[in-house]
């Protein structure tokens, strides 16, 4: 049976749904756009479904995602065939790749059984590992998930690269299964699909009736009717993520309910939550590549290739929550992990192996360059020293690395390495590829093995690494897996309990137990199946106030916030805790308590907490004191940030909570006595609060801004909100600051002078030749021509295409995403030359390149996409975020892109400057 696909519909059939253009990786300055081409094949299908579901409503309003463009065939197969001619697209011009050095050997990479691969590794004293799965129970797998009886659920990705070129990846190959261990044996010994024939699926969630699968282009939440783990029906709950049909690597993964609730995504800038019937979509700073994981305390984990391992201090939401004041600290930073490696064997087979210090002498890996799936361990059973570890696997040297992390005073995390000379685990095995790592119901570590020869994925794949694969044979064989589970020596793994059908009196204490999945279990149990009972949350409560262990009154907290449960006097009592991480979540949860007209005294309680807690507590504070956008809330802060405006941090976490209050914050801080000494840290929030009211573009508010100015006193504020006004100059179309937009006339310039003190005036002048209103006639405006109807019909295009495939990168906000993309928001390259712009989509991107005064060195192929797309996704980044630059037509791409038909390689910086324009 086949089904149209319409906006809230998901069409089912063998052949359910064509794709759309491969996104590209946008590499450097522009990391910009779409890379390489997505070509057509069916999305997913379950045999025999025959049910619709329409998607459900949402709480916030997104853009709509276009359909998928239509392309020919012949055009698809030409570029495939001058892809293969041309060279590699990893291949950068001017490096000279030269073959692995002659006393360098590089062992046989035969396929290994699972036995002999086994016995290919070498682990920290101290532990033993075994084979929970392998090939034909479990093909291709990449990622996992336990639910809440024991189960694991698996992603094969078996489209993944079937060989050298990639060809017939798009294949409806993939499947989602069921692995169980029914006798009880410790090993998986039974297999259910249920959900099969998808194309690239990329995550899996034990949720509700059924499952959240990853199925690009969409998210999903597959419901099983009849209880037979097999799928029959599905809303989509989001889509638009066609970048995992192109490039693995960089689109949305690592489904995980988050200990607020909320279902986290790595390489992605939404979370979700599904609550009163409704899934809801919520903002965050994003991160990581590949792979997501959390500490005690819900703190995410993540990675990039090159950088083993990043993390979010505070919650990332709060981070991006005042677009005025822009991105804040703590969300998506470094924790200073040492990047060097010990591997176990000659590591030649990597994609940049000829470039000098990517080997060391002997042939090994010297430091990351596929880091993913890393874990916080949380099982309870491995020595104290690795509670709390990180475990980063590195598929391309075959082992993983172990770091200790230490937490200062406030709330930072740092990294150091637990092995010198060598690794937690190593194999000798050349196909070994360890992509992700989970806690496990029995607290076991949990690796699983992609295990194959290819890791690279073909768009950015060199010259040098194509030639070792068909030299070696790493191509073939295709369809193998393993997972494996690592536990300390002698260890007797334990059959996790079914928490599913455990009752009241087990479910309890598991809130308690010293092993994560069954805390973790326990509280969506409790959520899931509590809500209506009385009794469950006279238990819970009861759990949250007087259990023994810390982390169980914090499990119970946060189920209660899931089952509807909190109120103001529970919330004040485990603000009295005698443990601080009880007192912090308890934070957290008041923020929901807070706005109320009565919750007065709650905010009174977080104010004397300021003065009794660590840097990290009193980091929470300020932040969840900017949620109540109140009188009280706001007193409150102006009170506590008197004492810490001298730290950006706070200064930060104050500012990213008035969003749309900054200017009333501002008044109330001009005549606050603690707001008096001038000292640089009060000068630096007055000049951020004034750079936030005119960015947020309100010319009535600017005006009134002025006023303001005008009547203070102080030398030292004039001064300051000066500087903040010139500082929040919107940028013209060239990407310079411009004129600030006044609705009418200001003051006379004579009679602007008189209202400041005269420190402020020479500061007072210059802001006043950057103020625009009706009728002034001695400036020039930069002109920004309308579109035309044509151009407005491409701009809308390119809105499409962008959001499809950039802004898992760029950012919707066009602000980019630190370690991964950079910003293209008033970039000298996106607002400059249009055929400059054209060649570096058509023929691609080589860094070095230097944003912002940071340096950026990423890749981005060509992007095979037709001229009239290339044209729509370049006007509407010319046109949008306040830009003003002129419009690309179609043909101007194609009269560039004639010129670059004998080019092999991507630009560089230095060839793009030296073109003739």
């Amino acid at each position: 049976m086949e089904f149209s696909l319409g906006r809230d519909f998901l069409g089912i059939g063998r052949r359910g749904r064509e794709a759309a253009w491969e996104e590209g990786e946008v590499g450097e300055l522009l990391y910009l756009v779409l890379t390489g081409l997505l070509l057509f094949l069916p999305c997913f299908r379950k045999a025999g479904s025959s049910c619709l579901a329409p998607s459900p409503p949402f709480r916030m309003n997104f853009p709509s995602h276009s359909g998928a463009p239509s392309v020919p065939g012949l055009f698809l197969a030409f570029w495939a065939l001058a892809t293969a001619a041309w060279g590699q697209a990893g291949d950068r011009p001017g490096e000279t790749q030269n073959p692995v050095p002659d006393h360098i050997q590089i062992p046989p990479a035969p396929v290994l059984s699972p036995e002999e691969a086994l016995r290919s590794f070498t682990l920290a004293e101290g532990f033993e590992i075994d084979l929970v799965a392998s090939e034909p129970l479990v093909e291709d797998p990449i990622a996992m998930a336990w639910d809440a009886r024991g189960r694991l659920w698996v992603v094969e990705m078996r489209g993944f690269m079937p060989n050298v070129d990639g060809e017939g990846e798009r294949e409806p190959e993939g499947n989602i299964v069921i692995l169980s261990d029914q006798n009880r044996d410790g090993t998986m010994d039974h297999r259910q699909v249920f959900m099969d024939e998808l194309v690239l699926p990329r995550g899996v969630l034990p949720f509700g009736k059924g499952a959240l699968v990853l199925a690009p282009p969409d998210l999903l939440y597959v419901i099983d009717e009849d209880g037979d783990d097999e799928a029959d029906q599905w809303e989509v709950v989001d889509t638009g993520f066609q970048a995992g049909l192109h490039n693995p690597e960089h689109a949305i993964n690592g489904l995980m309910v988050g200990l607020d609730n909320w279902i986290e995504c790595a390489n992605h800038h939404l979370r979700y939550r599904y609550r009163q019937d409704v899934w809801e979509r919520q903002y965050t700073g994003g991160g990581g590549q590949w792979g997501l994981t959390m500490d005690d305390l819900g703190r995410l984990f993540f990675n990039t290739n090159s950088d083993p391992l990043r993390a979010d201090f505070i919650s990332s939401r709060y981070v991006v929550r005042n677009p005025n004041f822009g991105r804040g600290p703590g969300g998506n930073e470094g924790v200073g992990a040492k990047r060097r490696l010990w591997s176990g064997r000659v590591n030649a087979g990597v994609n940049r192996g000829y470039r000098q210090g990517t080997l060391l002498e002997d042939g090994r890996l010297a430091q990351f360059t596929a880091a993913c799936g890393p874990l916080i361990y949380r099982g309870g059973v491995f020595p104290e020293a690795y509670h709390g570890a990180a475990f980063v696997p590195e598929p391309s040297g075959n082992l993983v690395k172990c770091y200790t992390l230490q937490q200062d005073d406030g709330g930072r995390l740092h990294a150091s390495e637990m092995f010198e000379g060598t690794e937690f685990l190593t194999s000798t095995d050349e196909r070994f590829r360890p992509v992700n790592a989970y806690n496990g119901p029995d607290g076991g570590l949990y690796l699983v093995d992609l295990y194959r020869g290819i890791l690279q994925h073909r768009v950015f794949m060199t010259t040098f690494l194509r030639r070792q694969v068909l030299e070696r044979g790493l191509d073939r064989p295709t369809g193998l897996g393993r997972i494996y589970r690592i536990l300390p020596t002698g260890a007797k793994p334990e059959a996790a309990t079914k928490l599913e059908e455990a009752d009241w009196s087990e479910l309890l204490p598991a809130l308690s137990h010293p092993q994560s999945w069954y805390r973790d279990q326990a509280q969506q149990q409790w959520i899931a199946r509590g809500r209506r009972s009385q009794t469950a949350h006279d238990l819970v409560r009861r759990h949250a106030l007087q259990a023994a262990e810390p982390l169980g009154r914090i499990h119970a907290l946060w189920a209660l916030e899931g089952m509807g449960g909190l109120d103001l006097s529970l919330v004040q009592a485990a603000l009295k805790d005698p443990d601080e991480r009880v007192v912090y979540e308890a934070v957290r949860l008041a923020e929901s308590l807070l706005a109320a007209p009565s919750a007065a005294p709650l905010a009174d309680q977080l104010r004397q907490l300021f003065d009794q807690g660590s840097g990290r507590l009193r980091w929470q504070i300020l932040l969840s004191l900017g949620e109540a956008a109140n009188e009280a809330g706001d007193a409150h802060l102006a009170d506590l940030l008197a004492e810490s405006a001298g730290k950006a941090p706070a200064r930060a976490a104050v500012l990213s909570g008035l969003h749309q209050r900054e200017f009333s914050f501002l008044k109330r801080l001009a005549i606050h006595p603690g707001w008096q000494a001038g000292d640089k840290g009060q000068a630096t929030t007055f000049r951020l609060l004034a750079r936030s009211v005119v960015r947020e573009g309100r010319s009535s508010r600017v005006q009134d801004l002025l006023d303001f100015v005008a009547g203070l006193t102080s030398d030292w504020q004039q001064q300051a909100v000066l500087q903040g006004i010139l500082d929040g100059r919107p940028k013209g179309p060239d990407g310079k600051p411009t004129y600030i937009p006044l609705a009418e006339a200001p003051a006379t310039k004579e009679d602007w002078a008189a209202s400041l003190v005269e420190s402020a005036r020479s500061l007072g002048e210059k802001l006043y030749g950057q103020l625009a209103w009706p009728g002034r006639e001695d400036i020039e405006w930069v002109s920004v021509p309308p579109l035309s109807p044509e151009d407005k019909l491409r701009f809308e295009q390119g809105r499409d295409l962008f959001s499809r495939d950039c802004a898992s990168c760029h950012q919707s906000s066009g602000l980019g995403e630190p370690g991964k993309a950079p910003p293209l928001r008033y970039q000298p390259w996106v607002l400059g030359s249009k055929r400059r712009l054209i060649r570096i989509v058509a023929g691609g991107l080589t860094g070095p390149i230097k944003i912002n005064n940071r340096e950026w060195n990423l890749e981005m192929p060509a992007y095979a996409a037709s001229d009239e797309e290339i044209a729509a996704v370049l006007t509407y980044i010319r046109r949008e975020w306040g830009h003003g630059a002129e419009p690309v037509s179609a043909q101007e791409v194609e009269r560039v892109r004639a010129g670059l038909q004998d080019r092999i390689y991507p630009w560089t910086v230095e060839e793009l400057l030296q073109a003739d324009d």
